[in-house]
Order: structure tokens, then C-alpha cells, then sequence
């Protein structure tokens, strides 16, 4: 197995509070999956966790090489928990297209946050 991408980002926690203030639902709708908005909105912090998971989108966008790009958007990229609380990746769409063609592989995520950072870093892992 090789990496095949690797991608961290870190934000301000404080930025994504203001465009949740700011522009609620214009956000959540073009950011966020249904399950992460639930997910999010069901913590004593939810500006913390999507933050987290905004991070972890851009994360991903990094490891996969195109950014924005290429009709990759937030809302196709999902960040989930398994049964133990670990995350994972669900992806849709281009995103998953572009990954797709990056042939076999196995997503790798870590999310961290505190109260005025959230990071993550994701690597994709697969066949060189």
C-alpha cells in the first residue's frame, strides 16, 4: 500500500461561529450533510463540531488534489462516526468520482478540536 494523498487543514473555530450567526442556513445548506447538521446541532457546542467537519472537508479536498475544483463541493463529503465514536468519510458525487479514479484506496481521517481550533488531516491509502 501507498499514500495516495494526504491532506490536513485548521481553522478558527470563531469564523465558522460568525457564518453560522451570519448566513445560518445559506451555510449549513451548501457546507453540511443532513446527518452532520443533526449531528452538530445536538452538542452543548455546535459551532465547535462543524468546525471540526468543515475542516475535515477541506482535508479531504487537499489529499484528493482539487481543492474546489473539478465540481467537488462541501456537501459531498460527509463526516460520520462509527459505533465507537471514530470518524469517517462518507463521499458522493464528483468528489467521489475524482477518488474514485485515484483507483482502490482506504480513507484515513483524525479531527481534533478545541475551543478556538479545529483541525484534521486525512490520508487516502491505496495501490501506487
Amino acid at each position: 500500500m501507498a499514500i495516495l494523498g494526504l491532506g490536513t487543514d485548521i481553522v478558527e473555530v470563531a469564523r465558522i461561529e460568525k457564518l453560522l450567526k451570519d448566513k445560518r442556513e445559506e451555510f449549513l445548506a451548501r457546507v453540511f450533510t443532513p446527518t452532520e447538521i443533526e449531528y452538530c446541532r445536538g452538542k452543548a457546542r455546535p459551532h465547535i463540531h462543524f468546525a471540526a467537519r468543515f475542516s475535515a472537508k477541506e482535508a479531504f479536498m487537499k489529499a484528493i488534489g482539487t481543492g474546489w475544483a473539478k465540481g467537488v463541493g462541501f456537501n459531498q463529503i460527509g463526516v460520520t462516526n462509527n459505533e465507537d465514536g471514530k470518524p469517517t468519510l462518507e463521499i458522493t458525487g464528483e468528489a467521489k468520482a475524482v477518488l474514485d479514479g485515484l483507483g482502490p484506496s482506504v480513507l484515513w481521517i483524525s479531527i481534533s478540536h478545541a475551543r478556538e481550533y479545529a483541525m484534521a488531516t486525512v490520508v487516502i491509502e491505496g495501490r501506487a
